[in-house]
């Protein structure tokens, strides 16, 4: 692969894409408590998701999404020991608009990924989470990951015959919050008592949010791609209220990516989150 140029830590350096965030080893960053990342593509102006015809959720813009970011979202999949989603993503996959199957791919080009997870002593695959509150999550579309352990995060107050339906389908489900909302301190305490050590955030802006609001969130990585979308439907990498404190953001590592998306490039960034008081 066509190499990219190191800015932060320095000294610079020119670096080959595949492997950049895989050399990272975040499953052994610590052993005492989870190491819980998420990551996000972004367009300049802030927009991860438009809308689009003939679909009923939004989608990421064409414009930003590329093959290239797409190895580098593959890598931190590879390094999880559970992937934490939403009850969106099985809505969308039962009716054909989810961006993808769940990592690690299938595909030929990932073949290296899934033989690092096995020398590093890993599941084949991550293992799922779901955060929910209304546990509306299509049967079909969890079938597809039966080879997989699944839990549900969700509030004390869920609804009780959907818990006993994933419950009967082999979901273990977990009452991490008051109300039906889960609560994002007690959703990583869950996960480390199940025996999760690296967490990988594929949620959308408001399960982010709940993790940044309880100080949850180790990483963040995002890629910048160098356009401007535009654009007033929307969806941005959190939604929610303000946060107050704001929440801090160390710059871990930035890169630049001249080949893609095309003749723009793109800012591949990572921050370390910062206690919040």
């Amino acid at each position: 692969m066509s190499k990219l140029q190191q800015f932060f830590p320095t000294p610079a350096s020119n670096l080959e894409l595949e492997g950049l965030y895989l050399q990272q080893q975040l499953h052994l960053q610590r052993s005492e408590r989870p190491f819980v990342y998420s990551n996000f593509v972004s367009s300049l102006d802030g927009r991860i998701a438009l809308p689009a015809e003939h679909r009923h959720s939004h989608q990421v813009p064409p414009a930003i999404a590329n093959p290239r970011d797409w190895r580098l979202y593959q890598e931190l999949g590879a390094q999880a020991d559970i992937l934490l989603t939403s009850a969106r993503y099985y809505r969308q996959f039962a009716i054909g608009e989810a961006q993808d199957t769940l990592p690690v791919g299938q595909e030929d080009k990932f073949a290296d990924l899934r033989d690092w997870r096995i020398a590093q002593g890993l599941k084949p695959q991550p293992d799922i989470a779901i955060v929910s509150a209304s546990l509306d999550i299509p049967d079909r579309a969890l079938a597809a990951y039966r080879n997989r352990t699944i839990h549900l995060l969700t509030g004390d107050d869920a609804p009780t015959v959907k818990r006993a339906h994933l419950e009967k389908h082999g979901v273990i489900t977990h009452s991490v919050g008051e109300g039906q909302s889960a609560d994002g301190t007690r959703m990583i305490e869950a996960l480390a008592q199940a025996g999760y050590r690296s967490i990988y955030v594929i949620a959308g802006p408001s399960v982010l949010y709940t993790l940044f609001q309880d100080n949850a969130l180790d990483r963040l990585y995002l890629t910048f791609a160098s356009c401007v979308l535009g654009g007033e439907d929307f969806d941005t990498f959190i939604w929610g209220s303000e946060l107050r404190p704001q929440q801090k953001m160390r710059l871990a590592s930035l890169y630049y990516d001249p080949h893609a998306p095309a003749e723009c490039g793109q800012l591949l960034a990572s921050y370390d989150c910062l206690p919040r008081d």
